[in-house]
């Protein structure tokens, strides 16, 4: 009776032993972020280098291709919440109605931001590796988010972008960008918190997120 026990204990351990090592050698293989964001970048620019004076005379054609083409690639659910702050933790039904709404405003400043680079060609002049010490960082939860530095060449002069990434959803997804110093998930939440002061009420600010945004812009261009 006892070698019998024995017996089925060490099969027990071997069967253990083996789901182990399949779940080991099943774990997928993260690849650094940078490489998604060459190939989403390249995209873009391409679309805009092939299309550029359309896209001058219509940027909503351009900002409808920004949607097609990053919309698979951006965490907005993520962006949305931090952009909200301390409101977002009012109502999740709030929060998902600011996201739909935020998204639209997110990708026409991304997309007046590439408008606004140069009406010649812009290239990828480099992209920053991630090194296997941060990606490993990154795996082991000790960083919530990986940057990627690149920069855009225009006819005149370089460009500095940097990318915030997060690995969601089985993919790199973009979490923030900074455009020549210009943080756009700060900015976003700036803006957020002053019309909060303004309005008062989160449902006002939700609803009325684009003409906000408009007026905000407007301010901006007339100083």
């Amino acid at each position: 009776m006892m070698k019998m026990v024995k017996s089925v204990q060490q099969f027990t351990m071997a069967l253990v032993c083996l789901m182990v090592v399949g779940v080991s050698y099943a774990a997928p293989v993260l690849q650094p972020p940078e490489m998604e964001v060459r190939k989403i970048t390249s995209e873009l620019l391409d679309t805009f280098n092939n299309n550029k004076k359309q896209y001058q005379k219509d940027p909503e054609g351009f900002f409808k291709e920004v949607d097609r083409l990053l919309s698979p690639v951006v965490a907005f659910d993520q962006i949305a919440r931090y952009v909200m702050g301390k409101y977002a933790h009012r109502s999740p039904e709030q929060v998902e109605k600011f996201e739909s709404v935020f998204k639209g405003s997110l990708i026409r400043f991304y997309g007046k931001a590439l408008l606004s680079l140069d009406d010649t060609s812009l290239v990828i002049e480099s992209v920053d590796k991630t090194s296997p010490e941060l990606l490993k960082k990154y795996q082991e939860g000790q960083t919530s988010r990986i940057p990627v530095r690149m920069k855009v060449r225009t006819s005149t002069n370089t460009v500095e972008i940097f990318y915030s990434m997060v690995h969601v959803d089985g993919r790199w997804k973009l979490r923030n960008v900074t455009i020549e110093g210009i943080n756009i998930a700060k900015q976003f939440q700036s803006q957020f918190a002053d019309a909060m002061k303004k309005h008062k009420k989160v449902s006002y600010v939700i609803d009325n997120w684009a003409a906000i945004m408009s007026a905000s812009a407007d301010g901006s261009s007339k100083k």
